[in-house]
This record gives C-alpha cells, sequence and structure tokens, in this order.
C-alpha cells in the first residue's frame, strides 16, 4: 500500500475537502483525486462520500481512518528509531496537554528537553484530557500530558502526580473574605468553566451530580487569560490549578474541599514502538515530574 495515498486521503478528511488538502500539502487537487481513487480500487470500497462539494467519510472510510494514522504512526516511529540507531539525533515528536498544564507547568520543561536534545524538534498541542487521549490513541499524537491516570483502552499512561485545585473568585467577591470554601458553596455562585472533555469540567459536574445542585454556567472558555479575567471582573467563579490561580493578579483563591484535585498522567499509545524522539521526551518528562 502507498503511503503516500494514506497521506493524502488523511489530509483530504482532516481538512474537510480536497482543495484544502492540496493546499497544505503543496500538491495539485487532481492528483490527490487519483490518488485516493486508486486507493479506493485497491481495497474494493468507497472511503469517502462526495455529494455537492462536501466531502464525508463512509462508515468503511472511518474503520479505515484510524488504521491509516495507526500505519503512518508506526512508519514515523520506525524511521525515528532508525535515525537513533545511526545516532543521528534528529527527529520531531507531538504531545497533547490541557492549556492550564501547557501554561504552568511546562515551560520549563519543554525549555530543559530542547536544551538537551537540540536536535530534536516539539509540537505541543493544547486540548482536553479526552480529546487528547484519543488523540493518541489514534496516533495524531505521540505523548498526552492527561488530568486523569486511570487505565483507558488504547493508551497506557504512567502517573506524574497530583495537583491541588482551588476556586477562584474576584477580590471583592463576598467570598473574598474566606479561605476556604465548600463544594456546594461554589455550586450556588455563576460559573466559569471549562468545556466538557476537561477534567476539571468533570469535576465540577461529578459534585454538582452528587449535591444535587443545577449550577448557573454564566460562561466556558479554555483560555485562562479569558477566564482570570472574567472571574476578576466578577462574572463568576472557576476553578484552576493552585500554581495557576497565584499567576493571576485580582483573583482571590479559595481552598476547596481535599477532593479537589488534577490527578496527571502522561499516556502513549498502547502496543506500539515510541520514536527516538518520543522517548527521550517520556523519560525527560517522567524525571521531571517523578525523580524517577
Amino acid at each position: 500500500m502507498n503511503f503516500r495515498y494514506l497521506t493524502q486521503f488523511l489530509a483530504v478528511v482532516d481538512c474537510r475537502g480536497f482543495t484544502a488538502a492540496a493546499e497544505v500539502l503543496h500538491v495539485a487537487q487532481p492528483a490527490i483525486s487519483r490518488s485516493i481513487r486508486l486507493l479506493e480500487e485497491e481495497l474494493g470500497i468507497t472511503l469517502l462520500d462526495r455529494q455537492k462539494g462536501n466531502v464525508r467519510l463512509t462508515a468503511e472510510g472511518e474503520r479505515f481512518a484510524r488504521h491509516a494514522r495507526a500505519i503512518l504512526a508506526q512508519t514515523r516511529a520506525a524511521q525515528d528509531e532508525i535515525a537513533a540507531l545511526k545516532d543521528i539525533r534528529s527527529g520531531h515528536v507531538t504531545l497533547g496537554a490541557p492549556p492550564m498544564v501547557a501554561s504552568h507547568l511546562l515551560p520549563d520543561l519543554i525549555g530543559g528537553f530542547l536544551r538537551a536534545h537540540p536536535g530534536l524538534s516539539l509540537t505541543v498541542a493544547q486540548d482536553g484530557s479526552e480529546a487528547i487521549r484519543n488523540a493518541v490513541t489514534e496516533g495524531r499524537l505521540d505523548l498526552g500530558l492527561i488530568a486523569d491516570w486511570r487505565s483507558f483502552e488504547g493508551v497506557t499512561t504512567t502517573r506524574l502526580g497530583t495537583y491541588p485545585v482551588v476556586a477562584c473568585v474576584a477580590q471583592d467577591s463576598p467570598l473574598a473574605g474566606k479561605s476556604a470554601i465548600t463544594w456546594r458553596e461554589f455550586l450556588q455562585q455563576p460559573l466559569i468553566l471549562f468545556p466538557r472533555g476537561f477534567y476539571q469540567r468533570s469535576q465540577v459536574d461529578e459534585a454538582a451530580r452528587r449535591l444535587g445542585v443545577i449550577p448557573t454556567v454564566a460562561a466556558e472558555a479554555e483560555a485562562l487569560p479569558l477566564i482570570a479575567k472574567l472571574v476578576r471582573d466578577g462574572h463568576g467563579a472557576a476553578t484552576m490549578l493552585a500554581d495557576a490561580a497565584h499567576s493571576f493578579n485580582g483573583l482571590r483563591a479559595l481552598a476547596l474541599p481535599a477532593d479537589a484535585t488534577v490527578p496527571l498522567g502522561l499516556c502513549r499509545r498502547s502496543g506500539g514502538a515510541l520514536s527516538h524522539a518520543a522517548t527521550a521526551l517520556h523519560d525527560h518528562l517522567t524525571h521531571a515530574f517523578t525523580g524517577s
């Protein structure tokens, strides 16, 4: 099977069209159309439903796309591993991380990694833990920092540590005079929450379910500076990692109950060999967080 066909097929899937994929790959659109037609003929199935300019995966295409991503990920891993055996210190690694982790736990660690491995390059993608875990499973990311280290099908996760979560309110909030609040007190405030799929959102939702409270969600956002500003301007309360909360001016951080924590883990795809670059980053992060 031609790897070029797989690359072009996935580009059409990710770009949601032949024209956009051609622009990204710098390939003529007819060439991509021909590649996918030949791929469909080789497989004996229709991968894409082309109707009125819209390109969608067929049911067979959905399944094949998962295998195609895995094949290309394994190919890249093999290429990096062979390069390492030849003592060619080059390669690229992709890492997923939730925004709060990326902003407040990673900068120094990534800097240290790049200094220790000047021949390697790195891409950090920010998303919720659920999306990151799925991307690692499908081979779209080499590694993922996820705010949950339980066992999930398709990934192997190393526990890195547990980090406290606090409630953040404006400094002129009636709650600002407290040093700690209960989940019920927090849930009675208008809330600025991460979208569903983020671990801290699931933690708030679970507390609301347990207490039988229907919270008022004033806003949902992923960007920490935006969340901090909305809280600072009095639009609601939010949860943050304690280290992150103390980095923003104008916020009052209040302790939550002991179960308000983020268990952080580093996940990789189960059953597949990591590339040289990904192995180096995995070892670097594991040692930085755990000392082992």
